[in-house]
């Protein structure tokens, strides 16, 4: 008996532990997981500190930091795994921190000179421009640094980050409800929790540039820039109309419907839409730093990665939703409170629409590791005018909330399934012409031969 079972753990249990795919994945995930895990049991607390109006004010100010985040680095954040050399991946990386800064002053000026036109869609919300600010530059050098992270597989210490930045927001929200702030306070704690990972990320960054004497200078940053244009030339707008599509119909429901379904929204979104999003943005992580390994090694080897990837990451969501959809009408008025009893309506209406959002997400990055931007902006073109479509019309012809929230998850859904045919289109022509070029080499070699 103990030698059949050894033999079974040889047989069945050996190939995942050497998988480093599956390993890394399962890293990431861990802290991902207590990330969430943190934030999911102090939400009964805080949905009893704040109410669902101070909630969909802190969703709408965390909304429009979602959008201004495309803007950081101008898309060359994407290009940073992509370099063969540590020395061309540090320089695109120094680019993107120094157009972090910019943007980020950029954007807490532009918001004190427009506080008055803002107030219109954002009320009471311009009057926190020097927050606004001070959110992208910890958050945009964050995401800047993890693609570094992300590059040299610096997997359990980013995993590291992602709890110590949720420990520090719910701490930080908890503790600033007493001070009556409303959703100053949730703002303020959102900003500590963020922005906790940074120095980790940077402390790694210098060391790997100190190990190799890399020094960055003027000229190294302008190739850098020239090198990788492409992304701020098609990804931006592409990743502009991305984050138009995930944040702006927060501010469209309150601004249709009001604060309070802005925050009973913005819970139903939290509860089944971080836990799906943080395993999906684990999973995103290895697969990008595996694809754009395999693109100048193996190439090969991508397509059997992106069917793996989409297959795990489907049977994994259809388990989240099932559990989610099937316990949430029970739960919420006991965990949260009665006037968070919405919320697990909209959790339904928006099930597939995360499922879809699950899978396609994942393999998401395909489409960067191709240096297809031109796929990328169609696939944002097409999404942005379906989903705002939806509900622009839904809040302009009166429809209810509920419906508001269903046409805007169908159209969400219909634009994910059209992420995850791009991204499977893009890998397939690639996977043909590296097949096509691997024959010509190997027939051009033997004519040498012979």
């Amino acid at each position: 008996m103990k030698r059949f079972a050894k033999a079974c753990m040889r047989r069945y249990l050996k190939p995942w532990l050497i998988d480093t795919f599956i390993r890394n994945v399962a890293l990431l995930a861990s802290g991902t997981m207590i990330s969430q895990l943190i934030i999911l049991i102090t939400l009964p607390l805080l949905t009893r500190l704040y109410t669902p109006a101070e909630y969909g004010a802190y969703s709408m100010y965390i909304s429009v930091i979602g959008m201004l985040l495309m803007l950081v680095s101008c898309a060359y954040e994407n290009a940073i795994t992509l370099p063969e050399d540590d020395r061309t991946a540090s320089a695109v990386t120094g680019l993107s921190l120094l157009i972090c800064a910019g943007v980020s002053l950029a954007s807490g000026l532009t918001m004190a000179l427009l506080q008055k036109p803002l107030a219109a869609w954002l009320p009471g919300l311009p009057q926190y421009y020097m927050l606004f600010a001070l959110s992208l530059l910890g958050v945009g050098s964050y995401q800047i640094l993890s693609c570094w992270s992300i590059r040299k597989k610096y997997f359990r210490q980013l995993a590291r980050t992602k709890y110590t930045q949720s420990l520090g927001q719910v701490s930080s929200q908890l503790a600033l409800s007493l001070t009556h702030l409303g959703p100053l306070g949730l703002i303020a704690g959102d900003i500590i929790g963020r922005s906790g990972g940074l120095i980790p990320q940077w402390r790694l960054w210098l060391s790997d540039m100190r190990r190799q004497a890399i020094r960055l200078d003027w000229s190294s940053l302008k190739d850098a820039a020239r090198r990788y244009r492409r992304f701020p030339q098609l990804s931006l707008v592409s990743n502009i109309l991305n984050s138009v599509c995930i944040y702006l119909p927060t501010v469209l429901l309150a601004s249709f419907y009001g604060a309070q379904m802005a925050g009973l929204f913005a819970l139903g979104q939290r509860i089944l839409g971080s836990p799906m999003t943080l395993i999906m943005t684990s999973v995103r992580n290895v697969y990008l730093a595996e694809s754009s390994e395999y693109i100048t090694s193996d190439p090969a080897r991508l397509v059997p990665l992106f069917r793996k990837t989409a297959l795990h990451v489907l049977a994994a969501g259809l388990l989240i939703v099932a559990v989610f959809v099937g316990i949430a009408p029970y739960a919420f008025s006991f965990l949260f409170g009665e006037q968070w009893r919405q919320s697990a309506d909209l959790i339904r209406l928006m099930s597939v629409m995360y499922l879809s959002q699950f899978v396609a997400n994942s393999v998401g990055t395909t489409i960067d590791v191709m240096e297809r931007q031109d796929l990328h902006l169609l696939r944002e073109v097409v999404r942005t005018f379906i989903i705002l479509g939806a509900l622009l019309a839904a809040g302009y012809t009166h429809q209810s909330a509920e419906t508001a929230v269903l046409m805007f998850s169908a159209a969400s859904t219909l634009g994910y399934l059209l992420h995850l045919g791009l991204s499977w289109h893009a890998i397939r022509k690639y996977g043909k012409g590296a097949g096509e070029r691997g024959t010509q080499r190997q027939a051009s070699h033997a004519l040498t031969e012979e």
